[in-house]
């Protein structure tokens, strides 16, 4: 059972060799600003101007363009230098260019679609510097045609002024393995399989042994707003335990929910989780310590107030309570969320902050896994600056414990073979890899494909995660759409209750597809071995059943 779409991402990343050619036109602006162009949004535009085409200012004293920007824009999108368009096969492309900025500072390299909705597909973050430097990004253009892959430079983050030059998208002939999702099948049995043996039975008797919950990791957030007993609250417990075995609070654990108010803390309601976790026998992560969002009103939260000595006191408190007092209850936290995004607490007080964290949640509860999360690291391809930032915690000795990857797609497609790039690269670190928050569809403007290419798109990205080796585990953000983020149809379970396309396909992979069912033999010893996922059996004889974990995670 694989999508149809598989067949198409294997077709066109096979199409005959192209040669290199810059398909944007004017690239160097050796042609002055011939399409070329600052779009700077009208709704809370910044205050800039540019220069484009003009001698000197390019690298090497060469053509080139500059923005001036003497104020940010309302929104970080919100300016932004577009490159001319330019006419896409269906293949991969990299794009690659020169920049530097007075004041050094961070921008978006965004793939986009046209008319009517301008749909991000992918994009990068890259942090520039005062000096020329080469910046490249893989992307797939999913659409075939004229101006529907257009790359823009989102400036938003930045003032003072910001160079650019010799811009181009060339096709990339190889370095993608095109075969490896389509192999996905073959190493997930090579992978996640193990040789199980259960015993303790009389020798010939007749075992019939089938798989009820696997061992891996497959999750989900949840939400719980109002009494455990209730009929709907009931109804969402059992539904999402028919489909997950593994849970993560939405939104209970951040700080400004869990302690509103200083000395004000929930612990009732995180509670409900804990207790949730516990009659239904699942795992349990714990979201987050620590995340320096200043949107959603966390910019008054007391955590966010007073001196930089006074807000890491704050911080180190937080962490040191809440740590040693779930310390047996909750195994796995998310320490610091969204670090390469959200800078507003490192810009003021510094990144020492972020290893300061997790030295103290390491000494709060030595037993714990810490791990860093963050969003567009593998789903968008702002790989390279999450690989330099936890590599830079590791060399400094600081007890990060595995990688988070939030794996919101967006208005994005899934590309096996960009994931397995993202995906290798981050494993080089040698940390385990959590696939935190999956979703597709945009916040404000929820799913735009169809439900039978929702179904495939959730299939070839669960093949594409629970087949690479690092992965750890898999949790979705959410399943129902009344309770998910993303605007109206995020889940894969309808308002009403019913059940969609996408939300049967996902049963059938880990209880139809993923499962192991057998009938064997006892031997002279009373045993029975065989190749299977690692889990809860039933174990089911004549004389009776009996449930056992066979296996064991590495």
């Amino acid at each position: 059972m694989f999508p149809k779409t598989l067949i198409a991402f294997a077709t066109c990343a096979l199409v005959a060799n192209v040669s290199a050619k810059n398909a944007i036109t004017n690239g160097d602006m050796e042609y002055g600003d011939g399409g070329w162009y600052l779009w700077n949004n009208p709704a809370g535009p910044a205050e800039a101007s540019s220069k484009i085409g003009e001698p000197g200012i390019g690298f090497n004293g060469s053509q080139g363009a500059v923005v001036s920007i003497r104020s940010k824009p309302k929104d970080w999108w919100g300016l932004q230098l577009q490159p001319p368009k330019f006419l896409a096969d269906t293949i991969f492309y990299e794009l690659t260019f020169k920049a530097k900025a007075d004041k050094g500072g961070a921008i978006n390299a965004v793939v986009q679609g046209g008319l009517p909705d301008y749909r991000q597909k992918t994009s990068s973050s890259f942090v520039l510097t005062p000096e020329w430097k080469t910046y490249k990004m893989k992307f797939f253009a999913d659409q075939k045609g004229y101006g529907v892959n257009n790359v823009v430079f989102q400036l938003g983050y930045l003032t003072g002024n910001v160079y650019f030059d010799d811009v181009s998208v060339e096709p990339v002939e190889d370095g993608f393995d095109v075969n490896w999702y389509k192999n996905s099948a073959a190493r997930i049995d090579s992978l996640r399989k193990q040789n199980l043996t259960a015993e303790g039975f009389a020798p010939g008797d007749t075992v019939k042994v089938s798989l009820k919950r696997h061992a891996f990791p497959f999750g989900t957030a949840i939400a719980f707003y109002g009494k455990m007993n209730d009929s709907l609250e009931t109804w969402y417990q059992k539904t999402a335990n028919k489909y997950f075995w593994y849970a993560v609070p939405e939104n209970q654990f951040k700080w400004p929910e869990y302690e509103p108010k200083k000395g004000q803390i929930r612990r009732e309601e995180m509670k409900k989780y804990l207790d949730f976790v516990k009659a239904y026998n699942w795992g349990f992560r714990a979201h987050t310590l620590i995340w320096g969002i200043q949107k959603y009103d966390y910019d008054k939260h007391f955590g966010n107030q007073g001196s930089c000595k006074e807000i890491a006191q704050k911080i180190h408190d937080r962490i040191d309570r809440d740590v040693k007092e779930y310390k047996g209850k909750i195994a796995e936290y998310d320490v610091w969320n969204e670090p390469i995004h959200e800078t507003y607490l490192f810009d003021k007080c510094g990144w020492d902050l972020l290893d300061s964290s997790y030295v103290w949640a390491h000494r709060a509860d030595p037993t714990a896994k810490l791990y860093i999360n963050d969003y567009n690291v593998v789903a968008m391809g702002e790989t390279e600056r999450y690989y330099d930032l936890i590599k830079g915690m590791l060399d400094r000795k600081i007890p990060v414990m595995g990688i988070g990857v939030q794996c919101h797609f967006n208005g994005g497609k899934v590309v096996p073979a960009l994931i397995k790039e993202r995906l290798d690269r981050l494993a080089e670190l040698g940390l385990p890899i959590k696939v935190t928050e999956f979703d597709m569809g945009t916040y404000d403007r929820g799913f735009a494909f169809s439900e039978e290419e929702r179904a495939e798109q959730y299939e070839m990205f669960l093949r594409s995660a629970f087949s690479h080796p690092a992965v750890k585990g898999i949790l979705f953000w959410g399943f129902w759409d009344s309770r998910h983020w993303i605007a109206g149809n995020g889940g894969f379970i309808a308002a009403d209750g019913t059940e969609k396309l996408a939300g049967k396909r996902v049963y059938d992979l880990w209880h139809k597809v993923w499962t192991t069912n057998e009938t064997l033999v006892a031997d002279e010893n009373g045993k029975v071995s065989f190749r299977g996922y690692p889990g809860i059996y039933e174990l089911k004889t004549k004389k009776g059943s009996q449930s056992k974990r066979l296996g064991t995670l590495e």
